[in-house]
């Protein structure tokens, strides 16, 4: 075991003990001064990822502005940036509370900020577009979104911006530094790269929805509730950790897995009228159950792309049975 001002070898030990949690995350609030960190590594994830979402959203306006795609909405952008503005007034409120209050960060960033900050890119244009543009404004609205999580959140950055490096404190776990923000961006275009799809070739929204509002609330849940109430536990690994692929020492417990399942069950409730009587039946069977296993063997911080294929596979599944 390591002094009281660094994290233990296992990265979820750091919860078994608060004091010694709070001990490590006041010593070092924004995760700026462990000499064990390796920043090289993000220097360079943020190299390649700010290029490539540069050149996508360039190409877009680009193209958009020659006419050789539909025209980017004014108003989803508009409210993707007031979303973005009200996100990081969040984070600051949330920092606060983490600090003066000692609340641990799983619980802010899950109950308060993941569901609001996940569902931008995906959520806006639903609100603003129809039709073929919905998947270019959420091409162009997650590429800008990217973008965001690079200037806020990038440790050169933080290190320049007291506001930004203030704001992260309630998003960077303590179990997943120095590796907060690659592990977030890595899922995002995993999630991406599932959910693009549905939206293009699917015509009922709920399918892409129902799977979205369970990733973002059922394990929005479940991580507090498996803190706080978990007995029953079981590992995972993360995709990348300590420089190697599926590494690291993680859990998840089955009273938090739970609240996927039970999300699920309201989310599909919430939406009955979308769906006939069989379709209906035929979810509430199958899908809490799917999408609670799916949650259960996904990597650390990578269960919402599992989730989100076999969510919107089942539903456009059902949702084409005659």
């Amino acid at each position: 075991m390591t002094d009281c001002n660094s994290e233990p070898a296992k990265p979820m030990d750091i919860h078994e003990d608060l004091d010694r949690y709070f001990k490590v995350l006041h010593a070092d609030p924004y995760g700026l001064n462990n000499e064990n960190y390796d920043w090289n590594g993000e220097d360079r994830f943020v190299a390649v990822a700010s290029s490539f979402y540069l050149l996508i959203a360039s190409a877009m306006i680009l193209a958009s502005q020659q006419g050789w795609i539909p025209s980017i909405s004014i108003k989803a952008l508009i409210f993707f940036m007031a979303a973005s503005v009200f996100e990081l007034g969040g984070k600051i409120f949330c920092s606060y509370l983490v600090l003066k209050f000692n609340i641990r960060i799983n619980f802010v960033r899950k109950l308060g900020l993941r569901p609001w900050r996940k569902l931008q890119a995906f959520v806006i244009p639903f609100l603003f577009v129809a039709g073929d543009k919905i998947i270019i404004d959420t091409i162009f609205l997650f590429s800008l979104g990217q973008l965001k999580i690079i200037c806020t959140e990038w440790n050169v950055i933080r290190r320049q911006v007291p506001i930004f490096r203030y704001a992260f404190v309630s998003w960077d776990r303590l179990e997943d530094r120095p590796y907060s923000m690659r592990y977030d961006m890595i899922e995002d275009v995993l999630r991406f790269l599932i959910y693009i799809p549905f939206i293009a070739i699917v015509d009922q929204k709920v399918i892409t929805l129902i799977p979205q509002l369970v990733n973002e609330f059922g394990d929005g849940l479940a991580e507090p509730v498996g803190l706080r109430y978990g007995k029953h536990r079981y590992k995972t690994k993360a995709i990348w950790h300590d420089g190697k692929f599926w590494n690291g020492e993680y859990y998840r417990s089955l009273e938090g897995s739970a609240m996927v399942f039970l999300v699920t069950v309201l989310a599909l409730l919430f939406y009955a009228s979308e769906f006939t009587s069989p379709q209906l039946l035929l979810s509430l069977i199958c899908l809490p159950i799917l999408l609670t296993v799916a949650e259960a063997i996904s990597p650390h911080t990578a269960d919402g792309p599992l989730i989100g294929l076999l969510g919107c596979t089942f539903l456009w599944a059902i949702t084409g049975m005659t």
